[in-house]
């Protein structure tokens, strides 16, 4: 894997952090605002509430996509890095089995001809 890849996912994350805080913080004030009005004002509130929970969502959403397809991509380099040992692993089973059937060949030829 490259390791620009991990410090840029490590810096995206970190920035998307840094914003969830800060919008946070700004749902924060909005929730104290709206409950200390009334009327038109309060609506309004509850209108950039809502706006900023929306983005808050896509923001998490967006981090999360981020992560997934890290993740994916690393799953898909493991099983690469893995495929030699397959490859040796059923070149193995392939050379016991014929070296089981040459010695099952062996012991039939030597009981035949009454060696055993």
């Amino acid at each position: 894997m490259d390791p620009k890849t991990d410090t840029r996912l490590i810096e995206l994350s970190a920035r998307l952090d840094k914003t969830h805080a800060d919008m946070t913080a700004k749902l924060d004030e909005l929730y104290r605002l709206r409950e200390a009005s009334d009327g038109e004002q309060w609506r309004e509130y509850e209108a950039q509430i809502r706006a900023l929970k929306e983005q808050e969502i896509r923001l998490l959403k967006s981090k999360n996509t981020a992560w997934m397809a890290h993740w994916l991509r690393s799953d898909g380099e493991i099983e690469v890095v893995d495929a030699p040992h397959r490859t040796l692993g059923i070149i193995l089973i392939g050379i016991s089995i014929i070296g089981a059937a040459a010695l099952a060949t062996l012991w039939w030829y030597l009981d035949s001809a009454g060696k055993l």
